[in-house]
């Protein structure tokens, strides 16, 4: 197995923070992107750069090497679904977040894929919030969605790992300390994580052990900063 992670949702969001956090540590990475244009655009020469559109089942077949390390699948977390459209029909929102997400595992398994997938998703589903009724509204569904998805991973064969991420934002990274737990919260303003950071646990949960087959939830704490060691030890923390 190689070294290699590859990240789906490469070029916006959080998937975008974790391919430049990949090309910065200097680990071979590759994003699976719509536009093969736009990723070499971002990255250069700096990464592999593959077609793949998850909507395209044949497309990701031909994209995923059995012999990467890991893939951190971002798809839907970002604005408009990924820019597909954030009024779309329920239809066309699964068609991505949970159609997406199959295709992937099923390409996976097609290609013999031994590494682990590291899905991201979002605090708040099994929780009641007004800012989760809110966004189910907006995309229609998401909750259904986002847990099927999960459902879907758990049960598919391969080494998993599903993040929750609190309310994403743009800020600096690095200036709070990060709660990781195994525990759902409500999705509420209070818990929050920039997507710098939400980057840098994701691509921790690919080599972590404890991070196989589990579940997490993750956002800021108090102000400050774990060390490499740190976030380490959080994540050993999940397995008791």
């Amino acid at each position: 197995m190689s070294d290699t992670i590859a990240v789906i949702g490469a070029t916006r969001g959080t998937g975008l923070a974790a391919m430049r956090q990949l090309i910065a540590a200097g680990r071979p990475a590759v994003a699976v992107v719509r536009s093969v244009e736009k990723g070499r655009e971002l990255f250069g020469d700096k990464a592999g750069v593959v077609y793949g559109d998850v909507t395209r089942p044949e497309t990701l077949v031909s994209a995923i090497d059995p012999d990467w390390a890991g893939i951190v699948f971002t798809v839907d977390i970002t604005g408009g679904i990924a820019g597909r459209g954030m009024f779309a029909s329920r239809e066309k929102i699964r068609a991505v977040m949970y159609g997406g997400l199959v295709n992937a595992v099923e390409a996976c398994k097609q290609r013999g894929f031994k590494g682990r997938l590291v899905l991201l998703s979002t605090i708040g589903l099994t929780q009641p919030s007004t800012a989760m009724s809110i966004l189910n509204r907006v995309k229609s569904g998401l909750r259904d969605h986002s847990l099927d998805k999960g459902e879907y991973l758990k049960k598919s064969g391969l080494d998993w790992c599903i993040a929750r991420a609190g309310i994403l934002n743009d800020k600096p990274t690095g200036a709070h300390v990060l709660d990781i737990s195994a525990r759902d919260w409500p999705l509420e303003m209070r818990y929050q994580i920039a997507r710098g950071d939400l980057a840098r646990v994701l691509l921790a949960c690919v080599d972590h052990p404890a991070a196989s087959r589990r579940e997490l939830s993750v956002f800021w704490g108090e102000a400050g900063h774990d060390s490499d060691e740190q976030l380490t030890h959080k994540l050993a923390a999940l397995a008791g």
